[in-house]
């Protein structure tokens, strides 16, 4: 079963506005153009996206430049079925800016694809289109396209690289994918 938000026991609070740039404090990284996360939490707004849209508050590609917000910023990131869509040099560049963005003691948010799980069930069921998506993305749009895949053990390495700590393993959303928190140092 789908686990909700609620259920991730994330730290409760309420986002601020930046008096510097004027932006919340809790930040979307490739948020797509959804009103609310399919998990149950709202996007977090800046919503920073390669692809224009509604909720899209800062259109930006991720992969190709920093995140276009000063040092120290957010309080909170945010990155919900969007990490898988970086290149791996990409990804670890990223979850050092990230650090760079984030307060000391701001809290990432990484829900991902479980490659572990996911490879299993290649050799138990045979690739299946359901699974194929789930590795590969939905590839309707150059960005949909998955580019690596992470366990827990992979990812904790690269957030523990990028310096952050206190790294948590909060549960499967669904048995292929789970979510991970993590604090700057």
């Amino acid at each position: 079963r789908n686990r909700s938000m609620a259920e991730w026991n994330l730290p409760p609070g309420e986002p601020s506005i930046c008096s510097i740039c004027e932006h919340g404090t809790w930040v979307e990284l490739g948020g797509g153009n959804f009103q609310e996360s399919t998990e149950g939490l709202p996007v977090y707004r800046p919503n920073i996206e390669a692809r224009e849209g509604s909720t899209v508050d800062i259109l930006w590609d991720l992969e190709a430049a920093d995140i276009p917000l000063h040092d120290g910023h957010a309080e909170r990131i945010k990155m919900m079925h969007f990490f898988q869509h970086l290149s791996f040099k990409s990804a670890r560049e990223l979850l050092a800016d990230c650090h760079r963005v984030l307060q000391p003691g701001g809290l990432i948010i990484i829900m991902v694809g479980d490659i572990e799980y996911l490879c299993q069930k290649v050799l138990e069921d045979g690739l299946q289109e359901w699974l194929a998506m789930s590795i590969w993305g939905e590839q309707e749009h150059l960005f949909d396209f998955h580019k690596w895949g992470y366990t827990f053990e992979t990812l904790s390495t690269e957030l523990a690289a990028a310096g952050f700590n206190s790294i948590a393993h909060r549960g499967h959303y669904n048995p292929w994918e789970f979510l991970v928190t993590a604090r700057r140092s």
